[in-house]
């Protein structure tokens, strides 16, 4: 009888408890006495410590590693898939093919996204469900179990949203249609495979999982000893944007107020937004995770797919901005210097439209932090979230509070005259005249290269076109980019999963080819 193979031979992470000293030692679950490791309290946050090392590690894949380094190298690929980001050239090729839509048919290989991302998102699963399998032996104090229990729910659910968002279409209207196989128990090499649940079986799971780790941190607030840990503020910012995706806009909002509640947190102001946002320490950061020279990814990072100062891949393959975008951010805003222009460049490191917004804090050692979540998404989740409710005025005042910040000579006029309706009329490109346009448009352009735009493109239906004036792309798809569905928004999944898991028939449930 074929047994699942594919996400069980699965190891769990060890790390020490300081983030500045941990290590990732791996070993299959089904060889290992999770019983002795999970014994206690401060053991399993050992292992949870090790968690978070691989949400910035390399690898997920036999080959291509250099674009496979977690967290960030998922919102970098999203990226591509939309309009905003674009490579000015193929250079070494990751992310290209991305950015080019040539990885759906790469599913029988273990080289490319669709088995990386894979691979990535339920090797979190696999450790996490460790943890929470442990809960009921456990040792030590209730509030030290609840703080690491919290905490891996919270990455389960956080995995599971992120492998539903790229392998099937979004929530809204697709229900029904098949999600992601679940699986909340540890899994070992004799675990049988689970079906593809639908998509609401998915968000439910992650929703449960994401109420009861906010419940559980809510006894301790303060509890994140490091930002790389997930608290009550982090899991609330992500259960803001599951609502998000859900339409569910009153809590969408909850949340996100939830999180900017946080003591401490603040959105950046003035110069600070050209730091380069390469440092948790900053007062805006929310979650994320440190790079210490022993530990970081070096030379296949983030990093030295952004940063052409660096003689590291981004001086082959740029990432610039469409200057579709680029043309809607007015002269007086601070923003547009996170971007060349288009007379900048000529040179071996600056091209026009070439970013400046993510750069290294230290290139000749390979450093710089990532920065997953930051205040000023949870800011436009808030405006967007409380137009939807029909709350107009109070989500031009979040909008507003950001605008102030980002262009404070020229907010009023961008915002004067602006229809105070919660429609989106301008879909991919436009000019703005809603409150909803705009308040999607500066998400375009303040999380540019961290919202995972193609994810946006699919929830808010509105396709998108490379195509306007005289685009900079230098890939444009041959498919109808506008249809609000295309099969080609979404991975296919990987063979290995077929192969391994007797629950799943290749014939039947495969993404659309």
């Amino acid at each position: 009888m074929k047994k699942f193979i594919y996400a069980s031979v699965i190891s769990l992470t060890l790390g020490m408890t300081s983030c500045k000293k941990d290590f990732l030692e791996t070993v299959p679950t089904d060889k290992v006495d999770a019983g002795t490791i999970l014994e206690s309290a401060d053991k399993a946050q050992i292992a949870m410590n090790g968690i978070y090392r691989m949400l910035y590690s390399s690898g997920w894949s036999t080959g291509n590693t250099g674009q496979n380094f977690g967290i960030m190298s998922t919102k970098l690929y999203t990226s591509v898939m939309g309009e905003d980001l674009l490579q000015d050239a193929q250079g070494s090729g990751w992310f290209y093919f991305d950015y080019k839509y040539d990885v759906r048919s790469r599913f029988t290989a273990t080289t490319w996204r669709p088995y990386a991302t894979w691979n990535f998102y339920y090797t979190l699963v696999s450790n996490a469900n460790y943890i929470i399998g442990a809960e009921s032996t456990m040792q030590g104090e209730k509030e030290a179990v609840d703080l690491v229990i919290a905490q891996a729910l919270a990455i389960r659910a956080y995995a599971y949203f992120q492998l539903i968002q790229g392998f099937q279409q979004t929530y809204v209207g697709h229900q029904t249609s098949p999600g992601v196989p679940l699986y909340t128990e540890p899994t070992t090499s004799a675990t049988e495979g689970k079906p593809r649940g639908t998509v609401e079986d998915v968000y439910k799971l992650i929703n449960e999982d994401l109420d009861r780790s906010i419940t559980l941190f809510s006894s301790d607030k303060g509890s994140q000893s490091h930002k790389s840990n997930i608290d009550f503020y982090v899991a609330s910012a992500m259960k803001a944007n599951v609502a998000l995706v859900q339409n569910k806009w009153a809590d969408a909002a909850k949340f996100a107020t939830d999180a900017l509640s946080k003591p401490g947190l603040s959105m950046m102001t003035g110069e600070e937004i050209y730091d380069g946002f390469n440092s948790i320490s900053a007062k805006n950061v929310m979650w994320g995770a440190e790079v210490i020279a022993d530990q970081s990814t070096i030379y296949s990072s983030w990093f030295s797919h952004m940063d052409a100062e660096a003689d590291r891949y981004a001086r082959s393959s740029r990432k610039c901005i469409y200057n579709w975008l680029y043309n809607q951010i007015p002269a007086s805003d601070l923003r547009k210097k996170w971007w060349n222009g288009p007379t900048d460049g000529g040179t071996t490191t600056t091209k026009p439209y070439n970013q400046v917004k993510f750069r290294y804090s230290d290139i000749a050692a390979d450093l710089g932090d990532y920065v997953f979540m930051r205040a000023e998404e949870m800011q436009l989740v808030k405006a967007e979230a409380l137009a939807n409710d029909n709350k107009l005025a109070d989500a031009k005042a979040a909008l507003e509070a950001l605008m102030k910040l980002r262009n404070p000579t020229g907010y009023q006029t961008t915002l004067g005259n602006v229809v105070m309706s919660k429609d989106l009329k301008m879909g991919s490109i436009g000019a703005p005249t809603t409150l909803m346009d705009h308040i999607i448009l500066q998400r375009r352009i303040e999380l540019w290269g961290e919202s995972e735009r193609i994810y946006d493109i699919l929830r808010l239906k509105t396709g998108f076109d490379r195509n306007a004036g005289n685009s900079n792309h230098s890939f444009k798809p041959v498919f109808n980019t506008l249809e609000p569905a295309n099969k080609e928004f979404i991975l296919t999944i990987p063979q290995k999963e077929f192969d391994g898991n007797e629950a799943l028939d290749a014939t039947k449930d495969q993404n659309p080819m």
